[in-house]
């Protein structure tokens, strides 16, 4: 695992000076540059998504059945830690199509109730063993985990810090170049395109049971900032 460390990853954006107009009441040149910068954080939460599908003659029969399974799913879950309050029901369908069954396949309705729930996992070393569990409590498909943050603001300081770094970096290798030199910022402009934070990606869905237990890899997360920063600068 790569832990915390972090690294600056420079993005190839302009950076554009300006020379003051010729009068009394000019405020001096400014420098605008962008920053980019990244942090790896291990992730301390994951969702699944798991849901059970019955089928019956009748809807009453398929709720039914489907109803029974979900609550073993459920309290296989809590069994292995996951309190209530982090199960929480996604949905509830029934519907019936026409089928054909028996040695002379004669066309009879069936009815099929299917139950979706969402699950909440702040141990991620119990991850593996939820999946396992709803599984053999007879869930028909998971999906997941998407692994997150318990903070939102987990590697986002971090990163804006490195991308700030990084703007004066450039801003002075710049600003040297057109014989000119820093002096001050005049305004800073934090994540300028909102860019969305990446979440992992979701591992393979599971439809019953595994021999061997299943392992989960948290790994780490990349996170990124961007900071728009104009700078006065004056002849060196």
């Amino acid at each position: 695992m790569r832990g915390y460390k972090w690294a600056v990853a420079v993005v190839a954006t302009a950076a554009s000076i300006s020379a003051p107009a010729a009068s009394a009441s000019t405020i001096g040149s400014t420098l605008s540059v962008d920053g980019s910068g990244s942090v790896f954080v291990a992730p301390d939460v994951a969702d699944l998504a798991v849901s059970v599908a019955r089928s019956a003659v009748n809807s009453r029969e398929a709720l039914s059945a489907a109803n029974s399974t979900t609550d073993r799913v459920v309290r296989a879950i809590r069994a292995i830690g996951v309190p209530a309050s982090a199960i929480q029901t996604e949905g509830v369908t029934i519907a019936s199509r026409i089928v054909r069954v028996g040695k002379d396949k004669h066309r009879e309705r069936q009815w099929t109730a299917s139950e979706s729930i969402d699950i909440h996992v702040t141990n991620l070393k119990i991850v593996g063993s939820v999946i396992d569990g709803a599984t053999k409590a007879g869930a028909g498909t998971v999906n997941g985990p998407t692994f997150s943050f318990s903070d939102p603001s987990a590697g986002k300081v971090a990163a804006t810090r490195a991308a700030i770094a990084d703007a004066r970096r450039r801003a002075d290798d710049a600003a040297a170049a057109l014989g000119y030199r820093v002096t001050g910022v005049r305004s800073v402009q934090i994540d300028p395109q909102n860019p969305v934070q990446p979440f992992a990606r979701a591992a393979p869905s599971a439809s019953t049971a595994p021999g061997t237990p299943t392992t989960v890899h948290p790994g780490t997360q990349e996170v990124d900032a961007e900071v728009e920063i104009v700078y006065t600068i004056s002849r060196a």
